[in-house]
């Protein structure tokens, strides 16, 4: 079953999280299965306490409790960095990233947003993320402008396609040069396919710091 449409998925965070649950196991997404059933045997004890005003305070707390929250807890706030991690399907070490929004006022509809995610020691990945994926054998070409600097590069793509990952090149930017700008201006040119995006890095020194006080200093395997 396909869980994102998207073509239909509205621009920003939103669009980032649908794509990165791709990356997901079935054992995450059942994570949340048992909730149903654990909420039924609260309203279940509820019910069998005889005293009527300790029946009622019952009910009060379980219907404004955590529970009735979950979708708007779910929710992330536009324009800030998301910390995410998500299970390896093969049993290895989780995947731990940071994620922004492009600027949906100068980015083409196919360009997500930005995500910087732990890599082989101490390094960031720099990737781009896509609405519509790429062919895996690609190597397009991405042209990122950093205020007033130009850097070109020719990128891989990651399973499933919509994550165009750059070279090592760009890890050194990320945790230095591009610390320094308000956005990144983002050019994808692949066969007959030119994308563009803005990027805004606000709060990206903070970000980092929490990435990074987040990654494994080593990635066993890699």
């Amino acid at each position: 079953m396909n869980i994102c449409t998207p073509r239909h998925v509205t621009l920003g965070l939103a669009a980032i999280i649908c794509i990165y649950w791709m990356f997901t196991t079935t054992a995450e997404l059942c994570q949340d299965s048992g909730k149903p059933r654990k909420l039924e045997k609260e309203v279940e004890h509820c019910s069998q306490i005889k005293d009527e005003h300790e029946r009622m305070r019952c009910k009060k707390k379980e219907d404004t409790g955590p529970s009735t929250d979950v979708s708007q807890q779910q929710q992330p706030e536009p324009g800030t960095w998301q910390l995410a991690r998500t299970p390896n399907p093969a049993g290895g070490p989780e995947s731990i990233s940071i994620m922004k929004s492009a600027n949906t006022t100068g980015s083409d509809q196919d360009i997500a947003g930005l995500m910087l995610r732990c890599g082989e020691g101490a390094t960031t990945e720099v990737l781009v993320v896509l609405i519509e994926p790429l062919p895996l054998r690609a190597h397009p070409k991405v042209t990122v402008v950093a205020g007033g600097t130009t850097t070109e590069f020719t990128a891989s793509v990651v399973t499933p396609g919509a994550l165009v990952l750059l070279p090592e090149k760009a890890s050194a930017l990320v945790e230095d040069a591009w610390q320094s700008v308000p956005e990144l201006a983002v050019s994808i040119s692949e066969n007959r396919r030119s994308l563009h995006g803005v990027i805004p890095l606000t709060d990206i020194s903070t970000a980092m710091r929490t990435l990074q006080s987040n990654c494994p200093t080593a990635v066993p395997g890699r």
